[in-house]
Formats: structure tokens, C-alpha cells, sequence
């Protein structure tokens, strides 16, 4: 395993697309270009202002964050700069703390609590997490989560921040419903208070309605049902408020797919719903999308999908392109479909030991989480989301396309149009970008290309003549259209306002 140098241009491993490890096969899993298929881009009809693709930083932060220079800085590039991917979303896990002497989860995912049981407040606790979420602010990331996993151990039924005995159980112990909406909250104040870092939002969920939070589990989680959430969504916004922090929202409540994410918001009381400023899900998952975004817009709810990786292929293999084609239609059917107005991969940066001895494909980047090498190795996922990424920024609207393979993206400031399209087939495909809605087309058309032999590379320009461009979209790839000079008559706004 190499380590990429600064120059160069990565989760939840619970549910995968199933997949097999051939690209020739992977054309039966999922949709493909038909050869010659058109795709009509329609600007009247803009989704939400985009604000941007993210990430959380538990746990690969709380590992890289604490490596020396340059390595753990060139990994802050290579996800927050604009050479990099250019996120400027940022989940900040708070952890709960797990109890002395428990060892059951690997070292980097045992994030560390900032109070003790006897309820003093350790302030130096997560270093490496601290200063990945300062790297990501000083190259650019500007919109800013907190949210749990797991309330500190003390404060559980089973005195373990992995979950309940039977995992279907709630693991908060009802005599500390307070203390950790205050918990939250007080964690909320010091980041704004002592590190001038403000959460515009707070979600105190993690997959909550779920029932695979055990004790003695890999990882930080804890059940809570409908009834105990929305207790608790109360308890925290009052906890907030108390503290002067009236301005970060509360976000619920990172349901495991839209389903639940649908379900546990419809349980909630009215006056639960209207404390609920975004509505946060996970889509490990694809059905019910347009019923959760329905729902979301009938409420007057941001909504943000907030977590997935769910594309990691069969093999260990850092070129593979099918798990990167596996991305790239997880990214396509949540942007037609759900209409997110930001997109959160779950963690970046995956470990490398873990996903070689699986045979998985998770993350973007493959890093040493383990031991001290400092190594780590970009995949071909990265490079799919950098087809998204670098060209789809905040501010821009997506505009629909009849066509299941391509989203287009539109901003109306620098009047350019970008459209990325996956081909997953075997063979090439003839694609016919219809753009007969617009009042003018001038041009250029810059192409970038991710393929098994190409990493978003820059073919060359292209003389746009006509209103109609068709392009030539090779077997196994994905590819990204930059148009200029693109106006019509009404300019979409879209429905947010900078945050």
C-alpha cells in the first residue's frame, strides 16, 4: 500500500448493494445507458439550491486526526480543498464515551466523551477528530453537524455505549433524558463559546428506531423509540435555547433509509415535527425516496441525506470501477429523486486492514486506521465522486432530465450547465443532451472522464453548435459535461437561501 502525495487529486458496513466483482456482470444489477438514448433537460422545474456534499469524521478522524504532518494534511487536502473533492458539509460526532476496561470496539471507532460520570468536563478529549473539523473550516467546509451515536456509557441502561441487550430496547436510561439533552447542548455551547465553531444543526440520533445497537457492538450506537425521541428532540431544543443557542437547528433523525426516516417523523407530535428543522436520513436503501421528499416539502423541512457509503462492491480492490459505478447511481438516484439539499458520504477514509481481510470496497480513501504506517491509497471511488463533486458545487439547482443515468445541474450565476452520466454497460453508449429549453447554448463543453484507465481526466473541448450534443459515453465509465454560456428566460432561484 503507497502513500499519495499531496499533489494527487474515502461507513457504515452494515447494508451493500449486492453486487458481483465482474464489471460485465454488474450490468445486470443495475440500470445502463441503452446505446443512442436521448436526455432532455428541462429548466423549468429546479429542485432546491444546493449546498454541498459532505462527510462525517467519525471514526477515520478520530485515527488521522491524531498523525503527524504532512500526512494527516494532505488527506484534509485531498477532501476539503477545491483540488481535492471540495466537501463543505462536516458531521462532527460527539461521542458518548465508553466505559473503562471495555475494549469490543477497534481503538479508532472508541470515540472519547467530554464528561465523566462523577461529571467533570475534560475539554482536551478527541484531539484528532478537533482537528480534522478545524482543517476541514480552514479549507472551506462551512456547513457544520454535530450529532451522537450513543449517550456516554454512565448514562445507559447497560453501562456500555454500544447498545442495549437485546438491541431493541431503549439504552438512555430514563433518569438521564435531561442530563444528556444537556450534554449535547453544554458540548454545543463550548465549540461556539472556546473554538468559535458554530453547528447550524444538532441531531442527537444515530439510526435510532434500529434494532442493531448491542452491548459489547463495534461501534457507538443506541436505540431509542419514537415516543423517546421525540421526548427527547424537546428536551434538547429547550437545552439549547437555555444556552443561548437558538440558532442551531435540530435535525432528526438519521434513520437507517427513508422508510423509517418517513416513519419515525410521522409518529412525532405536532409539536415535536415543528422543532425538527431538517430532516436527516440514510439511504441505505432506494425505496420511498419521493415519498420522504413529498413529505419533507409538505412540512417545509430542509431535508439532507446525511449518511451513506452503500457501493463496496465484491474484493478488495483499490481500481475496481464497479463499486465506483455503484456510487455514482446511488448519487444519480438521490439527486432525482430525494432532492437533498446536501449529499454526506459516511466516512471518507476507511481502514485498510478491515476492508482488505472483508474482501469490501468502503470509503474513498484506504488509510492505515490500525497502526502507525501513515499510509493510505486513494480507490476508484474517490475519483467517482470527484466527477461530482469538483463540477456540482453549492449554489447550483438541479434541473430534470429524462434520462436514469444522467443529473444535471445548473448555476445561474456563472450560467453553466453541468451533466454527469454513468454507463455500467458492456459496451459504449450514444447519448443525445437535448438542451432545446434554453434560450442559448454557447459554450464550450469541457469533458472529464473516470474510467478503469482514467481518474477525472480532462478530454479535450468541445465546440458546442447546436443545441443538440451528442457524446460517446465508453463502457465502464463515468462522464461529466461542463457546458458554458448556458441562459434561458426564467432563471431558477431555487428555494433556500445562502446559510
Amino acid at each position: 500500500m503507497s502513500r499519495i502525495p499531496n499533489s494527487s487529486p474515502r461507513a457504515s458496513n452494515r447494508r451493500a448493494l449486492a453486487t458481483v466483482g465482474l464489471l460485465l456482470v454488474c450490468v445486470w444489477c443495475v440500470p445502463s445507458v441503452r446505446a443512442d438514448t436521448t436526455a432532455k433537460v428541462q429548466p423549468s422545474a429546479p429542485s432546491p439550491r444546493f449546498d454541498g456534499w459532505g462527510t462525517s469524521l467519525c471514526w477515520f478522524g478520530n485515527a488521522v486526526g491524531r498523525w503527524s504532518e504532512p500526512q494527516r494534511s494532505e488527506i484534509a487536502d485531498l477532501l476539503f480543498s477545491p483540488g481535492g473533492l471540495g466537501l463543505t458539509v462536516v458531521r462532527y460526532n460527539i461521542g458518548g464515551g465508553e466505559v473503562p476496561g471495555h475494549h469490543h470496539m477497534p481503538a479508532f471507532r472508541q470515540m472519547e466523551g467530554f464528561q465523566s460520570a462523577s461529571g467533570e468536563w475534560n475539554w482536551d478529549a478527541d484531539p484528532g477528530q478537533r482537528w480534522f473539523l478545524q482543517a476541514a473550516i480552514k479549507r472551506g467546509a462551512n456547513i457544520l453537524e454535530a450529532f451522537s451515536n450513543s449517550p456516554p456509557y454512565w448514562m445507559t441502561v447497560s453501562q456500555c455505549a454500544s447498545g442495549n441487550s437485546d438491541g431493541k430496547t431503549d439504552n438512555l436510561d430514563p433518569r438521564f433524558h435531561t442530563a444528556f439533552a444537556d450534554y449535547l447542548a453544554e458540548v454545543t455551547k463550548h465549540f461556539h463559546d472556546a473554538w468559535g465553531i458554530s453547528f447550524q444543526t444538532l441531531d442527537p440520533f444515530n439510526e435510532s428506531a434500529s434494532d442493531y445497537w448491542r452491548v459489547n457492538g463495534k461501534q457507538e450506537g443506541c436505540h431509542f423509540d419514537h415516543a423517546s425521541q421525540a421526548a427527547l428532540i424537546k428536551l434538547t431544543r429547550a437545552s439549547l435555547d437555555a444556552r443561548g443557542l437558538k440558532q442551531t437547528q435540530i435535525a432528526a433523525s438519521d434513520e437507517t433509509n427513508f422508510a423509517s426516516a418517513i416513519e419515525s417523523f410521522k409518529a412525532y407530535d405536532p409539536a415535536t415535527q415543528a422543532l425538527v428543522g431538517q430532516i436527516n436520513t440514510h439511504a441505505y436503501a432506494t425505496e420511498r425516496r419521493a415519498e420522504l421528499s413529498a413529505l419533507a416539502q409538505k412540512f417545509g423541512k430542509v431535508l439532507v441525506m446525511s449518511e451513506v457509503d452503500g457501493a463496496g462492491g465484491t474484493g478488495h480492490d483499490h481500481g475496481s470501477m464497479v463499486p465506483a459505478l455503484e456510487l455514482a447511481n446511488r448519487i444519480i438516484g438521490d439527486l432525482k429523486e430525494l432532492h437533498p439539499t446536501q449529499w454526506t458520504f459516511w466516512q471518507t477514509v476507511e481502514d485498510e486492514d478491515s476492508q482488505a481481510t472483508g474482501k469490501k470496497n468502503w470509503g474513498l480513501i484506504h488509510a492505515d486506521l490500525k497502526g502507525q504506517s501513515q499510509a493510505y491509497t486513494l480507490t476508484k471511488k474517490y475519483h467517482a465522486m470527484a466527477s461530482f463533486a469538483r463540477f456540482i458545487r453549492p449554489g447550483q439547482v438541479f434541473l430534470p432530465v429524462d434520462n436514469e443515468n444522467t443529473v444535471a445541474a445548473f448555476d445561474p450565476t456563472k450560467h453553466t450547465l453541468v451533466l454527469v452520466t454513468r454507463n455500467a454497460a458492456a459496451t459504449d453508449a450514444r447519448v443525445s443532451y437535448d438542451l432545446s429549453a434554453f434560450s442559448t447554448t454557447a459554450g464550450p463543453i469541457a469533458t472529464y472522464r473516470t474510467s478503469a484507465s482514467e481518474n477525472v481526466a480532462r478530454l479535450p473541448d468541445t465546440v458546442l453548435a447546436t443545441k443538440t450534443y451528442t457524446a460517446t459515453i465508453p463502457a465502464g465509465s463515468i462522464t461529466t459535461l461542463v457546458i458554458g454560456g448556458v441562459t434561458y428566460t426564467a432563471q431558477p432561484t431555487g428555494a433556500r437561501e445562502t446559510r
